[in-house]
C-alpha cells in the first residue's frame, strides 16, 4: 500500500468520524444535503422514470385525494402501552360487577374500588382536575354496535368538541407481547429483524427529499431522556430498512438539545471550515471515481460510500439548521400534573419542538414522531408501562400528555400560526399495545397486544370520518381490527405515498385485494373512511 493511499484513507476515516459526530452526536442529530444541491442516483438509490413512492399509472385513486392530504403529521408515540379501558375505549357494560360472571370487575371497572394505599380511578380523576364532570363520556359506536365511551384520563380531549368531531379511534391487534418486538412492529409495520423494517418517518423523508432537496429535513424523530430506551427498541424511529442514507429522518435527543447550537456550528472542527470541506470533497471525488463502473450512469458499487457522501453533505449544511431551533427550545423545561411535578418534562418539550418544526414558516416538516417519555417514567421503565401503580402513573402521564397536546392545537377561529391546525395537520396518537383487562398483582396491568387502540385527529378525518374503526370484546380481544402493517401503509397513503414497494409493504401484507390498487382502495375505505 502506497503512503499516498494510506494518507487518503486516514483522511477519509477522520472526515467520516467528524461527519458522524455532527450527524449523531450521541443520538443528537443527523442532517440533510445542502440547499439546492442536486440529488442524483447516489442519493436517491438510482435514477428511474418516477421518483420513489409515486403511484403506478391508473392507481392514483388508491391514495387519498390531494385536498384531503395533510401538509404535516405529528405522531405522539406513547411508550409502554396505553390502557384503553380508562382512556379511548370504554364499554361500561363490559366487566360490570353487578352482572356477575367470570369477568366481573375487569376492564373499565378495575381499580374503581379502594385497594391498599393507591388511588382509585375516581380519586385520580379528581386529583387530575376532573371536578364534578362525569368519569365517562359517550363517543361513538364500534363495528359491533356498542357505544364506546371516552374515559377519565383523556378529559382534555373531551373538553374540546371540535377535536372529537374530527377524531377516529382505530382498534388494533397483533401478537407481540414484549416491548422489544412490539415497538418496531408498531412504528414500522414490520417485525423486528425484517430487512424492510423502516419507520414511517424514513419513507416520508425519502419521498419528499427526492422531490424537494433541502437542508432542513422533511422528517424528524424526537427521543426523550428515558433510560435504556434503545434496549426497548424505541430507537427504530429512524430505522432505514432498505432505503439509502438520504432517507434517514433527523434524530434529536431532548436531553441534549442544549448542545445543538455547538454541534450545528461544527466548533469541534478546528481551522478554516471552507478549506476543510474542499479537501474532503476532493478526496471524496477521487474515491467515487474508483468505485464507479464506466458506462453505468455514475452508479457507485458501494452503498456504504453513498451513506458516507450523505454524511458529508449533512455536515456541510448543518449551520443552515440553526433557524429551526430558537434558544427557547434548547433547554429542558419543568412540568406538573395531577399533583406530581418534574424538572424534566419530556412530554412538553417534545411537543414544543415538534410543533415548531411542523409550523416553521419557510421549511415546515412533513412528519415528526415525538417519542413520549411522560412527565415521569412509569414503574416498568417506559412512560405507560404500568406493571405497578397503574392508576397513579398511567393516569398522571396520559392526562398530562393529552393536556399538553390539546394546548398546541388551534381552537375554532383561533388561527395561531405557531399552533397545529387540523385543517392542515394530522395528529396520530400511537402506542405499541394496550394493558390487560385484569389486574397484574395488586395495583398494575400487564402487556396486552390482543386489543388496543390508536387515534387519528384532523387531517383527512372530518365529521363524516369521526368514530370508531373495529371492535373489542369483553375478554379484551379485538374481534375486528387494523394490523400494524395496514396502519403504517395507511400513513403513507394519506400523504400521497404509494405504500407498495420493495422498501415499504407487499400487497399480501394488507387485506382487501389481490392487486395493489384493490388493497389500497380497501385500506382507504377502512382506515380513513373515504371510499371512492
Amino acid at each position: 500500500m502506497s503512503p499516498r493511499r494510506t494518507s487518503r484513507r486516514r483522511f477519509l476515516t477522520r472526515a467520516t468520524r467528524a461527519g458522524l459526530g455532527i450527524g449523531l452526536g450521541g443520538g443528537l442529530l443527523s442532517g440533510c444535503p445542502s440547499e439546492g444541491e442536486a440529488v442524483g442516483p447516489v442519493a436517491t438509490g438510482g435514477a428511474g422514470p418516477e421518483p420513489w413512492g409515486a403511484a403506478p399509472a391508473g392507481a392514483l385513486e388508491g391514495l387519498l385525494p390531494a385536498a384531503a392530504r395533510p401538509e404535516g403529521v405529528l405522531e405522539l408515540f406513547l411508550t409502554g402501552g396505553v390502557n384503553p379501558w380508562d382512556s379511548f375505549y370504554v364499554v361500561p357494560e363490559f366487566g360490570d360487577p353487578a352482572a356477575g360472571g367470570p369477568r366481573a370487575g375487569s376492564m373499565w371497572w378495575t381499580y374503581q374500588e379502594p385497594y391498599g394505599e393507591e388511588p382509585t380511578v375516581p380519586e385520580m380523576f379528581a386529583a387530575c382536575g376532573g371536578g364534578a364532570q362525569e368519569l365517562l363520556q359517550p363517543f361513538a359506536a364500534d363495528s359491533a354496535g356498542r357505544t364506546v365511551h371516552l374515559g377519565p384520563f383523556v378529559l382534555a380531549l373531551r373538553e374540546r368538541p371540535d377535536l372529537l368531531a374530527r377524531m377516529r379511534v382505530v382498534v388494533m391487534r397483533h401478537s407481540q407481547a414484549p416491548h422489544e418486538t412490539a415497538i418496531p412492529l408498531s412504528l414500522c409495520g414490520h417485525r423486528f429483524g425484517s430487512p424492510r423494517m423502516a419507520s414511517t418517518g424514513t419513507h416520508v423523508q425519502r419521498f419528499h427529499q427526492e422531490r424537494s432537496p433541502r437542508v432542513p429535513p422533511h422528517a424528524y424523530v424526537l427521543y426523550p431522556g428515558l433510560f435504556d430506551l434503545d434496549a426497548f427498541s424505541a430507537d427504530v424511529g429512524t430505522a432505514l430498512g432498505l432505503h439509502p442514507g438520504v432517507a434517514r429522518p433527523l434524530e434529536l435527543s431532548l436531553r441534549f438539545m442544549d448542545r445543538l447550537a455547538t454541534q450545528l456550528g461544527r466548533t469541534q472542527v478546528p481551522g478554516d471550515l471552507a478549506r476543510y470541506d474542499r479537501a474532503v470533497d476532493h478526496y471524496t471525488a477521487i474515491q467515487r471515481r474508483r468505485l464507479t463502473t464506466p458506462g453505468r450512469d455514475g452508479t457507485v458499487r458501494a452503498p456504504a460510500f453513498e451513506d458516507f457522501e450523505f454524511a458529508r453533505r449533512s455536515m456541510a449544511g448543518s449551520p443552515e439548521l440553526t433557524d429551526l431551533f430558537p434558544e427557547a427550545l434548547l433547554g429542558t423545561r419543568p412540568g406538573e400534573a395531577c399533583g406530581y411535578d418534574n424538572d424534566l418534562d419530556d412530554t412538553e418539550h417534545g411537543l414544543a419542538v415538534a410543533t415548531r418544526l411542523l409550523t416553521h414558516p419557510t421549511t415546515p416538516a412533513r412528519w415528526v414522531t415525538s417519542i413520549d417519555g411522560g412527565l415521569e417514567g412509569a414503574s416498568g421503565g417506559l412512560a405507560y408501562d404500568t406493571h405497578n401503580r397503574h392508576v397513579a402513573e398511567g393516569g398522571r402521564n396520559l392526562t398530562h400528555a393529552m393536556r399538553r397536546l390539546v394546548r398546541r392545537i388551534n381552537e375554532p377561529g383561533e388561527g395561531d400560526p405557531d399552533k397545529l391546525d387540523l385543517d392542515r395537520h394530522l395528529v396520530v396518537v400511537s402506542t405499541e399495545f394496550g394493558r390487560t383487562p385484569y389486574k397484574e398483582g395488586e395495583d398494575g396491568l400487564d402487556h396486552w397486544p390482543g386489543g388496543y387502540v390508536q387515534v387519528l385527529l384532523g387531517g383527512p378525518i372530518g365529521p363524516d370520518q369521526a368514530g370508531v374503526v373495529g371492535a373489542i370484546g369483553e375478554d379484551g380481544v379485538a374481534t375486528d381490527w387494523v394490523t400494524p402493517a395496514e396502519f403504517r401503509a395507511g400513513m403513507l397513503q394519506a400523504q400521497g405515498i404509494w405504500p407498495f414497494s420493495p422498501e415499504a409493504f407487499a400487497v399480501g401484507e394488507l387485506r382487501g385485494g389481490e392487486t395493489g390498487l384493490d388493497a389500497a382502495m380497501a385500506l382507504r375505505e377502512r382506515l380513513w373512511g373515504r371510499p371512492t
